[in-house]
This record gives C-alpha cells, structure tokens and sequence, in this order.
C-alpha cells in the first residue's frame, strides 16, 4: 500500500514476450511506477517474475493467480503480492499464509463483502474501464473504507479520473505496455508512465488538500 501510494498506478504486463521484461519495468520504474504486476498466463511468465524482482526499488506481484499451487511458485519467485481476477478464499488465504498481499478481482457488492470476509485488504475493482467512474464511487457508498484498484480497460492518461472518484490506486494493461514490447518501445512506456503517474498524484494530491479542509470543519466549496 506505501508503494502504491507513491505513484497511485500499478502497471499489468500482460506479456507473451518476456525478452525485456526487465527492460521494460525500469523503464516503468524510470516513469514514476515503481509497483508491477506480471500475469501468469503465459509459459515464460514466471521466469520473467523472477528476473524483475531481483530488481531494486521495484515491488513486484504476480497477476491472473487462479489456484493455491501458482501462490506457491510465485512467492518463491519473488512475487510480493498476488492478483486474481475473481474472489477465491483459498487462492486469498494461501497468499496470506505465504505472506503476500492479495489483490483479488470483483466487481459487485456481494464479491467485495467476500474478499474481504476472506481477508483481503485491497480489492481489484475489474472490469473497471466499462463500468465507469459513476459505478466506483456508488460501490464505495457502503464500502468507504476499502481500498480499490480499479483494472481492466482504463487509459494510461485518466488515472486521475479514477483517484478522484476514490480509487486508492489504478491498474493499467494495455494502454501502458503491449504483449510484445520491443526496444523501440521503451522511451514511449517511460512516457506514458509520467503521464499516468502525474495524473494520479494530482489527484491524490487534491483528494489530501480536500480532507484537510474538510478537517478544519469548512464546507465543501466554502
């Protein structure tokens, strides 16, 4: 969570070309994100995990973790946090047993009662992108305190949006870094990752300004 807030932004690479896996999170790292998520849904995925978290300054967590026995590996491998795309109690509770932050996937207010019921503390809001901003901030109406990371679908340059509406922090896939990075494309994921990073910290930097006005008792717009 101190990492993500740093930067507000996690990077997916949803890769199925490893070549610059590590190439491509410094230039990540260079931009302002310093926390990537690296799916598993691919044969040289976990190697690749294990490259990028030997990197310093880099937190690293392993993404589409559907089953207990892939929270093994990947914590072996050096993953920090686990990503799922749906909520799993076991797949929740072995990463908790591991150690490692679980970052499950839901979208209604019923999958977000069952995350947290299981355990987790930070919630994967997916598929975000769709649903809209209008959707987050009607979710965090009976879930004000929790931590969402709203994924899937989301452009590079409206990390700010999704801040502003509450998100604690944003996941980006695509739109940030394709499936087959190649060199030529590293100074473009270095800037799209400025991009998005100032986006989100001149939304957190606005929601904190907020909540200190509120906090010596003014009104809103006052």
């Amino acid at each position: 969570m101190k990492a993500l807030g740093e930067s507000g932004v996690v990077a997916i690479l949803r890769l199925r070309d490893h070549g610059l896996a590590v190439e491509v999170a410094e230039a990540l790292a260079r931009g302002g994100i310093g926390v990537l998520e690296l799916t598993q849904d691919d044969p040289a995925a976990l190697a690749a995990l294990r490259r990028v978290a030997a990197l310093k300054g880099v937190v690293v967590g392993a993404g589409t973790v559907t089953d207990v026995a892939t929270v093994a590996a990947v914590a072996d491998a050096g993953a920090r946090f686990v990503v799922a795309p749906n909520v799993d109690p076991g797949v929740i509770g072995a990463a908790l047993d591991a150690g490692l932050a679980p970052l499950p996937g839901a979208l209604t207010a019923t999958e977000v009662a069952a995350a947290l019921a299981a355990g987790a503390e930070m919630i994967k809001l997916f598929p975000a992108g769709p649903m809209g901003t209008a959707y987050l901030r009607a979710l965090r109406g009976p879930f004000e305190h929790v931590a969402f990371v709203p994924t899937g679908g989301i452009a590079h340059d409206a990390a700010g949006d999704w801040i502003a509406a509450g998100a604690s922090a944003v996941g980006l896939g695509s739109d940030l870094v394709g499936a087959r990075p190649a060199d030529a494309d590293l100074e473009g994921i270095e800037a799209r990752a400025r991009v998005a990073v100032a986006s989100a910290r001149a939304a957190l930097a606005a929601s904190s300004r907020l909540a200190i006005h509120m906090g010596d008792g003014a009104e809103p717009g006052a």
